[in-house]
Order: structure tokens, then C-alpha cells, then sequence
């Protein structure tokens, strides 16, 4: 029998490999790959190559190849220079990764061999495989044919069959396309969302694998295996991923996309990490997921509440709706669940609790209106209290998490008792962080107290485009849509929407809020063009948000509300500071100084964990920012937080058990040249990072209209030294934070936020105490500035220092709009003048 292969210039490879599976290497992918987006990025075709040849070393057969960025329009020029080189230098046959035919065909005339096209499928109209089919006709190519049909994903093993048959059918009967030219992608998803619609995704997909083989034996299958682990620890990824594998194989897998250096042969696994990661594949109990967190991250059954005062309990002696409201104020949890079933049977005549549950002699309809009464008379108006007590500064953030959690809790459990009624709820909101901001904490807490007061929330995520907005509003018709930024740059997106939703009559109120704007900004935007007559509102807090929305979905208080509003905005007008045109700013007479002597220049020094010792680091954090700023205690309710320094000792010590940190580090010190000196006006310094002057980066800071006229560019020379550094907590602490807000454990999640950010802080100041001893300048001297504070307040000069640092080698990237990714990093000049010192525009 003749097996079919493909191939490149220098190598046939069989497509059924004895053993399976046939492994496609997953890293030189831009969408999956940081590396690889990083060399793309920067033409780095050397490193792409090597890269390739890392995967073919490591034991994959092929090698995925995709080049994709929003960053840079050239896709198809690049594919085809990189395939071109790829064919001449790496045996391994390629598989042609992209979304734009034009792309496929174009890197597939690049290649003397059989590649495989990944991929086709018949989402939506079929366009897709409308444009790539008749070039796997055209030049006998196999094609990845993921099973998503018309109706999109199969999610079912009996959905996936009918998709992969769908597949089938279109391609041999329209396109006279063979049964080996299908490689079918049975789909796997995530396991470590918790969500029961997933819980079985990993059997379904081990069934469809099956199936898909039995009906097709002359096709092939293959799977992006790391789907199944997305989310879960690092170490839990591995085995998940290769247990995951060898069941696979053993359903009839031919191929994988996998980094195959990841693989752990099965019988080598631990025999109780192979137990855990096979109850979750398998779906064996509720607790699987826990379980394997579990083991891999060593969780306490104790959770950091911050509950150092004296302990509250629920009197037995209460009814349940006295218990349940006092449970959620005070963020007792356990117990919850009992407590609000009792609640409902209290309002069901002769209703009866067995076992936890409503005895079934209860009507549905009559749980059902208990259950609407439980939620509007206990559960929210506890929360109502929570938020209340919050905005009196008797409450502290984490504790109004922890109250969220046992809010969610009851929730969950009433849901039960509730008749479902398609699109019941008190109202819709269209929530996001807007396009080119990646912080998204204050919007996970907008999401969290919305939902936790029976709104239905659409979470779109973070750096969110405009048209998405404007597709979900569309789509879902809601009654306000929530924009967040953190910062200056970012909220203009909040004036492009609202100028948008003006030009176009739009009828949907916006709720704006984050760090980075204020009602002034806000009532400029509302009111520039004419006033936007369903309103802008600026909400300081989750729960001025909440409190703006209750009003806008009422009959009885809307009207009243936005006129009231409307009015203030009228007589509103905005003060400008009637300050000097920049270009006519003087000089602020400042002299440069004898620069001190560099270890070395031109040169990046690179600190990875194992040099770095947070111990030492957190010796440089300032608690009162940590324990106030982003732990938010203080007021009254920092009295119920307990002792602030066991709260960092624990935290602390979880950071160290766990690993949760991955700190790394790079700096440098560069000649620059100021460009203006003696100038008045903006100031521009020039910076070499090469040992000549054939790579400058050029940065342009602002002069204070101040009195002093102060500018970053004066306390440099015409041949002077600059110190460059960034640091960064690493990835893993973000993928934590988000796991856990997914869990529900809001209240660690921003525990373990806070304490990142302000590590991140204090790495940048261990790092900048470690340059001024190199330079022998003293404590005094040599002021770390970031850029976005006032001093410099433009980030897009990150692109600067990131050609300057690389800090990309580090695990730091960045956004189009300059923010940097992860965002626990800080970047920033150190400037050795004397008489630096901070000061605002």
C-alpha cells in the first residue's frame, strides 16, 4: 500500500508514522510563539531558522510555520523569504500557517516539495475553504480540516463526525480532493476553566478522534494538543499534555502540533500525576480540576482572607435570610449554599428541605418566585450594603472581593430553583478595556459586582478595537456599554467612541472609568460636538457604576437622572491653564556635569530569576504604596484587615512556596548627546546602542511650563552617559491572576495583583541602586524616571528602549500603543545629574 508523505527539498516524510504520532512543531508560529513573533518582528530570519532547527533536534517530523502580526502588513513577503530560506537550510517538510490564501499559495510556490496547509474549514459562508481547496487540487497538498462547520465549533464526538463528514463531502465532491488529503482536527478545548460545559471536552475529543477514524481510515487526524492544558501550571501543562497525547494516540491520532521537546514518554510520568491528570481528562469528579491545582501549586486550605480581628459567626438562632445577608456582608462563605435554600422553602408554604435540596412536592413556579424574592430582598440588598459600606471607607477592596465570592456562591445555588427565561435579567451591559490598554483589574471588578446584582455582563477582555464594540452592541442591543483605561494615551479611545456614537445617533449610554481619566475629561468628550444625549458618566467606582446603571435601566428614575445630569453638564466648563506654548518655554539653565565613568557601554546585562533574590528585592519595597495603594487599606475598614505585615508575610511566603514570581531583569549604560542644549522649547537627546553611532534612538521630552522649565534633555551633555533598565515579575503571575479570577478568588487575585506590581517597583529600584554603585555616584544621584509619569509622559518612547534593551529577551513586549506586556514591568532612563529631580508639566 502506498503511504502518502510530503516533503520538503531534502526529506520525504511519511504521513503515518510507526509509532504515531507524526509531531509538527508548534514555535515558529507568531500567534503562539513570543520568540517567534519577537524574530519576525525583527526580521530575524536567522533566528527563525535556528529556531527550526531547535524543533527538527528535538524530534518534530514538521514544522508549523506562521508569520502573522498586527504590527507589520507585509505577511506575505516575509512568508515567502522565510520559507524560501526554511526549504534550503531545514530538512523538515513545512506546514503553511495563515488566514490569507494569497499567503498559502504564494509561501507554496516557494517550496521545491509537499507541504501542508493548515488550515481549511466551513465557518460561516465557507469562504475559507472556498479559497484554499483548489490549491490543494491544483499542486496534491493535504490540508489540516478543523471540524467547525456552519454552526461553528463541534463541541459533541457526534458533532465532530458530521463536521469532519460536511468537510468531506464538499472537498471530494466539488474539488476532487483525495481521503489522505484531509488531516482532520477533531478540536480539544481547555480543561482548566471550570465550566461544566467543558468538563467533558477531552472524552468528547478522544471519542471524535474514534470515530472520525473509523468512518475516514483513508484520512488522517491531528490535534493542537496544548489546548487541553491552557490556563493550568506550568508543570501540570506537561503531563496533562503528554498523558492527554498518549490516550490520543491510542484513539487513532496520526499527527500532533505539539512542542515535541514538552513530551513526557507515558509510562515515565508519576503515578499520581498521571492519577490527576487523568480524572480531569476523564471528568472522574467535580474535583478533578482542584485536585491537580492542587498538587502542582501547593494551595493552603487556609485562603489569605486578611481577617486578623476578631472572628465573626452566625448565630444558629437566625432565620436563613438573617443568615445569608450577614454571610455576605461579613464574607463567611462556607454555608452559604445551605442557608439560601432554607431562605426559599421560608417562603413556600409547607415546603420542606431534604438532603439540601426543596423537597420536590414544591411547585416549580412557587421556587421559582421564592428564589426572585430571596435574591431581591436578601441577596442584593447585602451586597447594596457591602457597596455602601465600601464607599464609606468602611470597607477595604479585598473584603468587598471576598463578599463578591460568597455573593457568586448564593447566586449559583438560587439559580437552581430558578424557570429559565432567556434574556431575563435587570439589565445588559457591554463591558471592555479599550484598544492598546492590557490592565484589566478595576474591569474585572466592574464585571464581578454587575453580575453579582443581576446584570448581564458581555465581557469582551482587554485592548479591545473599537468595531468589536461596536459588533457586540449591535449584536446584543444593551443598556450601556462600560469602557476602562489606565492610561492617558489609552482613554482617547473613550473620546473616538463617544465622537463615533454621536456622528452616527447611537442611543446607548457610556459608563467610563479607570485611573487614567476624571470627570472634567469625561465631560469634555460628552459635550465637544454638542452634548451626547444619552450620556457619558463618569464613574470614579465599581459601585458608582452600579448605582449610574440602577438609574439608567429605571422607568422610574431614567429621565430624571440624565436630566439632571445634562443640566450639570450645561453650566459645566472646562478651566485651561492659560500656560506658554511649549516652543516658546526658556531654558531651564541648567548646566551638564563631568559624566561618571561606565563599566562598560553599549552592552545589556541581562539578570535572570536565579540572580535575582526577592528577599533582598522586597527590602526595596515601599509598604506604604503596597498596604494603601494596592492593598486599599486604610479608613476605617483598615482596622478589620488585621496586622498589614502578617498580611505581607503570608503573601510573600505563598509568592516563594509557589514560584508565582519569575523576575528578571536587563539594563545598560549608553552615550547620548543632547540635541538641544542650551535650548528652550522640547528637548531631544540622542542615544547610541551600538559602539559607533550607526544605531541612535532619538527621544523627545516636554518642557515644564513651570517655574523652573524643567526638561529630562538638560541634565545631559553633548557627550554624556545614560543608564537604561527594565524589570519585569514575569507571565506566570498574570496566567495566575486570571485563573483565579475565573475561580472566584477575587480576593486573592488582587492580593497577589498588588503585591506584583509593587515588586515590579521595587525590582526597578534594586536595579537602580545596582547602577549607581557601578557608577560610583552615591544614593543621591541618579533618579530613575518612567515613562507616563509627568516627567515623560509619552510610553510609545518604549519602542525606543526596546531597541536599546531588547528587553524582548527578557520576557517583556510590547503594545502598538507602547504599554508593556506583562504589566507588573516598569521601564526607565537613569539620569546621574545632581540636580535631577521629578517634576510636572
Amino acid at each position: 500500500m502506498k503511504v502518502p508523505r510530503v516533503s520538503s527539498a531534502l526529506k520525504a516524510v511519511d504521513l503515518k508514522q510507526e509509532p504515531a504520532p507524526l509531531i509538527i512543531g508548534e514555535r515558529l508560529n507568531t500567534q503562539g510563539s513570543r520568540k517567534a513573533k519577537e524574530m519576525v518582528l525583527k526580521d530575524d530570519l536567522d533566528g527563525l531558522v535556528n529556531l527550526a532547527r531547535e524543533q527538527v533536534e528535538d524530534g518534530a517530523h514538521c514544522l508549523d510555520v506562521c508569520v502573522a502580526t498586527t504590527e507589520r502588513s507585509d505577511e506575505l513577503e516575509f512568508m515567502k523569504k522565510l520559507v524560501k530560506r526554511l526549504s534550503l537550510e531545514v530538512e523538515a517538510p513545512l506546514v503553511i500557517d495563515s488566514t490569507d490564501p494569497k499567503v498559502v499559495e504564494a509561501a507554496v510556490m516557494q517550496i521545491p516539495g509537499r507541504p501542508i496547509i493548515n488550515s481549511i474549514n466551513l465557518e460561516g459562508d465557507g469562504s475559507r475553504f472556498s479559497a484554499l481547496a483548489p490549491i490543494m487540487a491544483r499542486y496534491g497538498l493535504p490540508a489540516i480540516a478543523m471540524c467547525i462547520g456552519p454552526k461553528g465549533m463541534a463541541k459533541t464526538a457526534e458533532e465532530k463526525v458530521e463536521t469532519a463528514q460536511l468537510l468531506y463531502d464538499t472537498g471530494s465532491k466539488k474539488y476532487g480532493l483525495a481521503p489522505w488529503q484531509f488531516i482532520f482536527d477533531v478540536l480539544t478545548f481547555t480543561l482548566a476553566t471550570g465550566e461544566a460545559e467543558y468538563a467533558d471536552s477531552a472524552k468528547n475529543t478522544l471519542e471524535g478522534i474514534r470515530l472520525v477514524k473509523q468512518r475516514f481510515p483513508g484520512a488522517f487526524t491531528t490535534l493542537g494538543l496544548s489546548n487541553v492544558s491552557f490556563g493550568l501550571p506550568a508543570g501540570a501543562r506537561k503531563i496533562v499534555n503528554s498523558v492527554f497525547l498518549y490516550h490520543a494516540i491510542k484513539a487513532g491520532l496520526d499527527t500532533v502540533i505539539i512542542n515535541a521537546r514538552d513530551v513526557i514518554p507515558y509510562p515515565e510520568i508519576d503515578v499520581e500525576q498521571k492519577r490527576l491528570a487523568e480524572d480531569l481528562i476523564f471528568n472522574k469528579h467535580q474535583n478533578a480540576l482542584s485536585d491537580l491545582i492542587a498538587y502542582f501549586e501547593g494551595e493552603r486550605a487556609k485562603v489569605a482572607s486578611g481577617t486578623g480581628g476578631k472572628r465573626v459567626e452566625v448565630d444558629p438562632s437566625w432565620d436563613a435570610d438573617r443568615k445569608c445577608h450577614f454571610r455576605i456582608v461579613n464574607r463567611l462563605k462556607d454555608g452559604i449554599e445551605a442557608d439560601v435554600v432554607q431562605a426559599i422553602a421560608g417562603r413556600i408554604p409547607g415546603a420542606k428541605v431534604v438532603d439540601g435540596k426543596i423537597a420536590a412536592e414544591a411547585k416549580r413556579e412557587a421556587a421559582h418566585e421564592a428564589a426572585v424574592q430571596t435574591l431581591n430582598e436578601v441577596l442584593l440588598p447585602a451586597m447594596k450594603e457591602v457597596g455602601d459600606k465600601f464607599g464609606a471607607g468602611e470597607l477595604i477592596l479585598p473584603f468587598v472581593l471576598k463578599s463578591a465570592e460568597c455573593m457568586k456562591a448564593a447566586v449559583a445555588e438560587l439559580e437552581k430553583y430558578l424557570i429559565k427565561q432567556e434574556g431575563v435579567s435587570k439589565g445588559k451591559l457591554v463591558l471592555c478595556t479599550v484598544y492598546g490598554d492590557v490592565h484589566d483589574i478595576g474591569k474585572n471588578l466592574v464585571k464581578t459586582i454587575f453580575t453579582n446584582n443581576g446584570y448581564t455582563v458581555y465581557d469582551l477582555g482587554k485592548q479591545v478595537p473599537m468595531q468589536k464594540i461596536l459588533e457586540k452592541i449591535e449584536e446584543v442591543r444593551p443598556d450601556a456599554v462600560g469602557l476602562s483605561a489606565l492610561l492617558v494615551s489609552t482613554s482617547k479611545q473613550m473620546q473616538y467612541f463617544v465622537e463615533h456614537a454621536r456622528q452616527n445617533g447611537m442611543e446607548v449610554p457610556v459608563l467610563c472609568g479607570g485611573a487614567a481619566i476624571n470627570s472634567n475629561y469625561i465631560n469634555r468628550i460628552a459635550k465637544d460636538g454638542g452634548i451626547y444625549s444619552p450620556g457619558v458618566f463618569y464613574c470614579k467606582t465599581a459601585f458608582d457604576g452600579l448605582r449610574a446603571m440602577n438609574a439608567l435601566v429605571s422607568k422610574e428614575e431614567r429621565a430624571q437622572f440624565v436630566g439632571d445630569w445634562r443640566q450639570r453638564l450645561e453650566k459645566w466648563t472646562e478651566r485651561e491653564a492659560a500656560a506658554e506654548a511649549a516652543a516658546d518655554l526658556p531654558h531651564s539653565g541648567i548646566k551638564p556635569v563631568e559624566p561618571p565613568v561606565a563599566p562598560h557601554l553599549n552592552r545589556q546585562v541581562r539578570l535572570e530569576p536565579a540572580d535575582l533574590d526577592l528577599r533582598e528585592i522586597w527590602k526595596h519595597i515601599s509598604k506604604k504604596s503596597l498596604f494603601v495603594l494596592q492593598w486599599g487599606i486604610r479608613g476605617k475598614g483598615a482596622s478589620e484587615s488585621g496586622d498589614p505585615e502578617k498580611l505581607f508575610a503570608e503573601w510573600t511566603g505563598r509568592v516563594l512556596d509557589d514560584r508565582l514570581f519569575e523576575p528578571r531583569a536587563v539594563y545598560g549604560y549608553f552615550r547620548c548627546h543632547n540635541l538641544t542644549q542650551g535650548k528652550g522649547g522640547p528637548g531631544r537627546l540622542a542615544v547610541d546602542y551600538a559602539n559607533d553611532s550607526s544605531r541612535q534612538a532619538v527621544f523627545e521630552f516636554p518642557r515644564s511650563a513651570k517655574e523652573k522649565h524643567l526638561c529630562l534633555a538638560d541634565y545631559f551633555g553633548q557627550d554624556d552617559v545614560a543608564a537604561f533598565q527594565a524589570v519585569t515579575v514575569g507571565t506566570k503571575v498574570t496566567e495566575v491572576i486570571d485563573r483565579w479570577n475565573k475561580q472566584d478568588r477575587y480576593s486573592d487575585a488582587y492580593y497577589l495583583h498588588g503585591l506584583a506590581v509593587e515588586t515590579a517597583e521595587a525590582m526597578a529600584e534594586w536595579v537602580n541602586a545596582r547602577i549607581r554603585k557601578e557608577l560610583g555616584i552615591g544614593d543621591r544621584r541618579g533618579l530613575r524616571y518612567s515613562w507616563g509619569y509627568p516627567s515623560c509622559p509619552d510610553v510609545m518612547q518604549h519602542h525606543l528602549v526596546w531597541q536599546i534593551l531588547d528587553p524582548a529577551k527578557s520576557g517583556m513586549g510590547l503594545t502598538e500603543s507602547g504599554q508593556i506586556v506583562p504589566d507588573q514591568s516598569t521601564a526607565a532612563i537613569v539620569v546621574h545629574h545632581p540636580q535631577a529631580e521629578y517634576f510636572v508639566l
